[in-house]
């Protein structure tokens, strides 16, 4: 199984995607996406049984109705079958994860893009409570609706599932976007708290203790801005949208770790 840090730092052409959604239309660059997502669809049709192909096609409609990107159901289906996971399993899959983006946009509100939307849909998987998602909607404000989310979401999922309290979590994530905490660093936080529950801490203990050394590292930045936490050079770019884990195609590692099915 991937680390938590590999997990909430996967990039995908989701990021990319789910920004061209957005962009102004250009009469070229949108006859060219109705071409890719039309070759897309037959793709992932040819893949599947008539049956799971229509039910894709109908699931994608739905979605796109109630203001939701498409291609991220899309992209589930084409994650399950480039594992060959049997097409039932699959499906499975697509309706339990169209249900959580429907629940995301309830709790995020319209006009979210398609990464916030699918990482706090994975943060309801992870067993974020509603409010918590909504606390974070609320800190970055009604007036920036298209504003990027995921990686505060996936953050506050990432600590949650390793055990840390969900008010704790809240604060932390809540704090940084307050003080426009650099992404790289917030995911740095979560990747420590986790690596320390997995060597057997207590996962309140273990976030309390990496989040005193962080506030630290803050007061000693020349600056005082908290620059440290950026993380080395080289580092993945701060304004890429990484996407929940399960929502793109796999990739193999060199752990040679077994690929998992969509969830």
């Amino acid at each position: 199984m991937m680390s938590g840090l590999r997990q909430i730092t996967r990039i995908s052409t989701l990021a990319v995607m789910t920004t061209v959604v957005g962009l102004g239309p250009a009469a070229g660059l949108a006859s060219g996406q109705e071409r890719d997502r039309a070759q897309a669809q037959t793709r992932l049709e040819e893949s599947l049984p008539e049956g799971a192909a229509n039910r894709v096609r109908e699931l994608s409609r739905e979605l796109a109705e109630a203001g939701i990107p498409p291609q991220l159901i899309r992209r589930k289906a084409f994650e399950g079958v480039a594992k060959g996971v049997p097409p039932d399993r699959i499906m499975t899959a697509l309706e339990a994860y169209s249900r959580r983006l429907q629940e995301a946009q309830g709790l995020l509100g319209p006009d979210r893009n398609g990464a916030s939307l699918a990482a706090a849909a994975e943060a309801v998987r992870r067993g974020v409570p509603p409010e918590a998602i909504r606390g974070l909607a609320r800190e970055q404000g009604s007036g920036r609706g298209e504003g990027n989310l995921a990686v505060p979401l996936l953050v506050l999922g990432d600590l949650t599932e390793a055990g840390v309290p969900t008010d704790q979590a809240l604060a932390a994530v809540q704090e940084a976007m307050r003080r426009g905490s650099p992404e790289q660093g917030m995911m740095n936080f979560s990747a420590a708290v986790r690596r320390r529950v997995r060597q057997g801490e207590d996962p309140a203990t273990a976030f309390e203790q990496v989040r005193v050394r962080a506030t630290e590292r803050m007061r000693q930045a020349p600056d005082g801005s908290g620059q440290s936490l950026r993380g080395p050079p080289g580092s993945r770019p701060m304004d890429a949208s990484p996407v929940p884990p399960g929502s793109e195609p796999p990739t193999r590692s060199g752990s040679g770790g077994r690929s998992q099915g969509p969830n």
